[in-house]
């Protein structure tokens, strides 16, 4: 069972998902991820989290979630079990999607 289950700081947009620290915002290096949320700005949003820091390859795209027929309908994609693990960090990138915010364990 985990027990330091935490949300990630919100993202209005593409971007490096992170954490607080105090009250220094710090990039997320491992992470599982239980689940996402987000909102659409517009129909035919989208959501993909790449297991990296800054860059986007194929290869490393973990969750991809596609979702919403207009603007401001919420997705919450819930993942079971231990969760998707990433190893060097959560790259989030988003189209037609208002914002959106990842829960799960971090270091």
């Amino acid at each position: 069972m985990q027990t330091d289950v935490r949300q990630t700081i919100a993202v209005a947009a593409t971007a490096q998902l992170q954490k607080y620290v105090g009250t220094s915002a710090t990039n997320i290096t491992k992470a599982r991820i239980n689940s996402v949320s987000a909102q659409a700005s517009a129909a035919d949003a989208s959501v993909k989290i790449y297991n990296t820091v800054g860059a986007t390859t194929a290869s490393a795209l973990v969750c991809e979630l596609k979702f919403g027929t207009a603007a401001n309908e919420w997705t919450h994609f819930y993942v079971p079990h231990q969760g998707i693990y990433c190893d060097t960090g959560m790259y989030a990138v988003m189209s037609n999607c208002d914002f959106l915010t990842v829960t799960g364990s971090f270091t």
